[in-house]
């Protein structure tokens, strides 16, 4: 027995077919090249049975039944879509605490004002924005009731930056001890802070009328 095979006719120039013509280009609906099992296509439960003039011409048995479930699946039950809050989400009490009030929030007004799409990013962004602001009012608070004190060592200590003062022998001269009062200098409080001069450790009270 001989080898009935023979080499077909070259009609292209692509190494990767023995004819030369570039192999079929992998068509989807999804428009990519990669692997059928690296994503999924989307795909009607019609099939076929969705165009109405294939219905007409005439379907099996099992089309039919598979046309009457499909019909059936359609109608809903009056409380569908049920959301199940457990089955999304599982969240220790801590986190359904402080969530309590956003969750009321969005669920009362922002879900039914606004709807879905827009009610949820309120929902996601509101909270940040309100812990930024929270947060920063914590700092700006910090930051000037707080202030680092010679008698403790919390709080935020700001650095006063020495200001550079042009024509300073002619102010001076022009009008003495300006400079010393519109200016801040480390050194007038021997690198303490300005409230050490203010202390009320060595005040002198006077005679006192208690016996000890």
């Amino acid at each position: 027995m001989g080898n009935a095979y023979h080499k077909p006719e070259k009609q292209g120039n692509s190494p990767y077919t023995r004819s030369g013509l570039p192999p079929p280009a992998i068509l989807k609906k999804s428009g990519k090249d990669a692997p059928s099992h690296r994503f999924n296509d989307p795909m009607s439960l019609e099939l076929h049975m969705a165009d109405e003039r294939v219905r007409t011409a005439g379907l099996t048995p099992a089309e039919r039944e598979w046309r009457h479930k499909y019909l059936k699946d359609q109608h809903l039950h009056p409380d569908e879509p049920i959301h199940v809050d457990a089955v999304h989400r599982q969240l220790n009490p801590i986190r359904r605490l402080y969530r309590a009030p956003w969750d009321r929030l969005y669920q009362h007004f922002l879900r039914p004002t606004f709807g879905v799409y827009h009610g949820t990013a309120l929902r996601i962004t509101l909270p940040k924005l309100f812990a930024t602001y929270l947060g920063l009012q914590i700092a700006y608070y910090y930051w000037k009731y707080e202030a680092k004190d010679w008698t403790h060592l919390r709080g935020i200590e700001t650095a006063v930056k020495k200001p550079t003062i042009y024509k300073e022998r002619e102010i001076e001269e022009a009008h003495p001890g300006l400079i010393d009062l519109s200016s801040t200098d480390p050194a007038k409080y021997r690198y303490f802070g300005p409230s050490f001069d203010k202390r009320t450790a060595l005040v002198d009270v006077g005679t006192t009328s208690r016996p000890w």
